[in-house]
């Protein structure tokens, strides 16, 4: 297969945060020339066999995947699972760990909100009606319906952002141990928006040269909205730790216009794509 297709190896549905069911994100997907694509929810895999039905009947060619938080020095970072085999049943059981993890971290957060004054029983309530994991954003969206933030960002500026009185750090598993996951299930880990995490030159070194020790063999060198000079930097990084590239929209919703389906750039020459040989 050559880069020519055009392809997106990070996608979000309503089984996580996204806006769109499983399959209406196919659809528009394949409305936009997207050839592959995968799906990545957070910590789920929920919605997999509606998207595959969906990519069949619209000439889709589907990755099963997954997006998993991890741990790495204390800070959050997230890990695709690409190629994964959703019946895998040790990821299974890792998957419904995780599910547990959010939903005990999403009472204490709702705790410490009716403590500041706000209806937090009500939110949490709201939340867990959601379809798919409980995640902060499905918590920032329902207090800006219910008046209480303008916006999502004001949510996570007030209130759940770094050194702000509703923060709970996650207790997600380590590097390792995700990257281990994803190998057993068959899958290909690839590191997701290596740009994006606030890191030293050096930390963000060592992060890589951790995650490729482990058995993660792909960096999302194209992410979104990613500046030339960070997909020309992810592409130096890759060749610097033997990781493949992949290319991924992290699209959400369709009313989000950085990260829209069909129009991403294409790999930098000399970045191994990550699905060399595993195209069909």
């Amino acid at each position: 297969m050559t880069q020519q297709l055009n392809i997106d190896l990070h996608t979000h549905s309503r089984c996580s945060d996204g806006a769109l069911a499983p399959a209406a994100l196919v659809e528009r997907a394949a409305a936009a020339g997207v050839q592959v694509l995968a799906l990545t929810d957070h910590d789920s895999t929920a919605g997999l066999d509606d998207a595959s039905r969906r990519a069949g009947e619209s000439g889709v060619q589907l990755v099963p995947g997954v997006e998993i938080s991890s741990a790495w020095r204390a800070q959050s970072i997230h890990v695709l699972g690409l190629w994964i085999d959703p019946a895998n049943q040790a990821l299974r059981v890792a998957l419904a760990g995780q599910s547990t993890r959010r939903n005990v971290r999403m009472r204490e957060i709702c705790a410490h909100l009716t403590g500041l004054g706000l209806p937090g029983a009500a939110l949490l309530a709201i939340v867990e009606a959601q379809p798919g994991v409980a995640t902060r954003a499905h918590l920032a969206a329902a207090m800006v319906a219910g008046g209480h933030a303008r916006s999502v960002d004001d949510v996570f500026r007030k209130y759940l952002g770094r050194g702000k009185p509703a923060r709970i750090a996650a207790n997600w598993p380590g590097i390792t141990e995700v990257v281990g996951w994803i190998v057993a299930a068959g899958g290909v880990a690839a590191l997701a928006h290596p740009a994006r995490y606030k890191l030293s030159a050096s930390g963000r070194r060592q992060l890589l040269a951790d995650f490729a020790a482990a058995g993660g063999s792909a960096l999302e060198v194209v992410s979104g909205a990613n500046a030339a000079h960070n997909i020309e930097a992810c592409a130096r990084w890759a060749a610097s730790f033997g990781l493949r590239g992949s290319v991924g929209s992290d699209f959400h919703d369709p009313q989000l216009s950085w990260n829209p389906l069909g129009r991403l750039a294409k790999l930098p020459e000399g970045v191994t794509p990550v699905w060399r040989d595993r195209l069909v």
